[in-house]
């Protein structure tokens, strides 16, 4: 075999052992996110909904919601999703929320209480682990989580982005307003803050589609007992 056939042998070689790595579940491509298909839920909201790319929030992705403080009407913004996918019997998962959610107003939103579960974990790592079990289960329509105080690193956000691609589940991530610098491996970001009354959302980044949008919502009754802390 002369060198010329080497060099052919050796790069056919190599596209194999390229295209084996890149079938594996766990690497995570930015291109093959944009090429996928885009079949969002809608948010409730038309003008939120013509602004992202799936018209919708993305189903099998990671949604982060960055905000300084809990209760500005964070949960409010969900609420439409969360309400058509306990209609439709799938489980809504919210893991270390800060305050216990407001059952009464969660219901008259449309919220099937008996396809909600509230998950504590003590410690990162349980935390970790049950939030990306349950969302590569197949069984979880959504999963809410709160980053706790310590900075999630860049290899747990990409298993949970790939966890919830694994089991088609939309994950929506709160994190604190200051990670908005810093590069995150989610397929939509909004940073959210509000007046009292309306709810401003900042477009910080979609997949397959523009950013840097800024739109304003009313916000909801209050979903939270504010009395009631979690931790």
């Amino acid at each position: 075999m002369n060198s010329a056939e080497n060099l052919i042998q050796n790069k056919v070689l190599k596209q194999q052992r390229l295209r084996r790595l890149l079938d594996r579940a766990d690497i995570w491509q930015a291109a093959n996110e944009q090429r996928r298909p885009r079949n969002g839920i809608t948010t409730g909201y038309r003008s939120l909904d013509a602004l992202l790319s799936g018209h919708g929030w993305p189903r099998g992705a990671t949604t982060e919601l960055l905000a300084d403080q809990s209760g500005i009407g964070e949960l409010s913004l969900l609420l439409p999703a969360l309400a058509e996918l306990t209609r439709d019997g799938q489980m809504v998962v919210l893991v270390n929320p800060p305050h216990i959610p407001y059952a009464p107003a969660l219901a008259a939103a449309g919220v099937q209480l008996d396809r909600l579960l509230i998950l504590h974990p003590r410690g990162q790592r349980d935390q970790l682990w049950a939030m990306e079990q349950s969302l590569q289960a197949g069984c979880c329509g959504a999963l809410l989580s709160w980053q706790p105080s310590r900075e999630a690193t860049d290899r747990d956000l990409r298993r949970l982005q790939i966890a919830a691609r694994q089991g088609d589940c939309l994950h929506f991530h709160f994190r604190p307003g200051s990670c908005a610098a810093a590069p995150s491996p989610a397929s939509l970001r909004l940073q959210l803050s509000s007046d009292g009354e309306q709810l401003t959302l900042q477009l910080l980044k979609q997949l397959g589609g523009h950013s840097g949008q800024r739109l304003q919502l009313p916000r909801s009754p209050d979903l939270i007992r504010r009395d009631q802390p979690l931790h």
